[in-house]
């Protein structure tokens, strides 16, 4: 039983960093051809949109400057071309990386 414990401890803590971890879309992933089936197998995108619940909001958080903002638009676009509403979709510059906008799934989900 002990055991059993544990294992599932160990799951659900991975299963927390797994989380945790920062999800990208780098600029050498961004200049391959785009298509909506392209960017629903992203795997950071993937992820977020897997995760994304009601009441909570994608924050995508690029490189600063025009061209940071530029990318960031056209990738929000994309996601409302795919059926994500433009209010669940917030854009922040400050990306901790030059190359990449990071993903984010932020707020609490909606009760059922």
């Amino acid at each position: 039983m002990i055991r059993c414990w544990y294992i599932i401890c160990l799951l659900l803590v991975a299963g927390i960093a797994a989380a945790s971890e920062p999800l990208f879309v780098t600029a050498a992933e961004w200049a391959q051809p785009r298509t909506g089936n392209a960017l629903l197998r992203h795997p950071a995108l993937s992820q977020a949109m897997g995760e994304l619940q009601d009441g909570q909001t994608l924050q995508l958080i690029y490189p600063g400057g025009d061209e940071g903002s530029l990318w960031a638009r056209e990738l929000q676009a994309w996601l409302v071309a795919l059926g994500l509403s433009s209010q669940r979709i917030e854009l922040l510059p400050g990306s901790p990386r030059g190359d990449a906008i990071e993903v984010r799934v932020v707020g609490v989900p909606a009760l059922e």
